[in-house]
């Protein structure tokens, strides 16, 4: 019983710390990268910082533990306020893919020198949620990324409507979560980026 309390304690601290390597450098520098298009809102709301809690959310947290996918919270934006509006759409939804996929080779090079157990489990875990995070947000679900990089094709009069209605994407993706079906979709992509993980940390060379 000892054990298995303690292999249950392992996997829930390696994988909120994994989660926090996942989240962190990659909002960071989605927060920081609006900034510099123009938009002051993320710094203005908190979050350009280095603070993980700031871009953590609580239930796609647990989902990066129980499912092995999840999200973030969104960094805030007002597009609108960017007089290149679809440029600078394009350029965020973008970024956050685009810097999962970086992280997923730097964390699966680290994971791949490392001896220690608990250490191995993090960075493993952080490795693959880099690549899954990478290919989950690209999903056209508001807030995610691939909803931002299709309302840069959407005409000038729906994009502040299709951005204003972010929160309904939220509970939406919540909705698909709880009735399995987002599960059952993302099984297939977490299998395969397993076995891509697996096969470069301990089999690629």
């Amino acid at each position: 019983m000892l054990t298995n309390l303690r292999e249950i304690l392992v996997n829930l601290t390696t994988g909120f710390l994994a989660v926090i390597l996942v989240i962190l450098p990659r909002e960071y520098v989605k927060a920081y990268t609006i900034t510099k298009l123009g938009d002051q809102t993320p710094k203005k709301l908190g979050r350009l910082s280095l603070n993980p809690f700031v871009h953590l959310d609580p239930i796609g947290t647990i989902s990066f533990i129980l499912f092995n996918f999840g999200w973030s919270r969104p960094v805030p934006t007002i597009p609108l306020k960017s007089s290149k509006l679809k440029k600078s759409l394009l350029i965020t939804s973008i970024i956050g893919p685009v810097f999962g996929i970086i992280l997923f080779v730097i964390y699966g090079i680290i994971t791949r020198n490392i001896d220690n157990r608990y250490l191995f489990l993090i960075f493993y875990k952080a490795t693959k949620w880099s690549l899954t995070y990478a290919i989950f947000s690209m999903l056209p679900i508001p807030p995610l990324d691939g909803s931002r990089f299709l309302s840069a094709f959407l005409p000038g009069e729906y994009i502040e409507w299709y951005v204003k209605y972010e929160v309904y994407g939220i509970l939406f993706m919540l909705a698909l979560l709880f009735i399995w079906i987002l599960p059952l979709v993302m099984s297939p992509f977490v299998a395969f980026i397993e076995n891509l993980t697996n096969f470069i940390i301990n089999g690629g060379g």
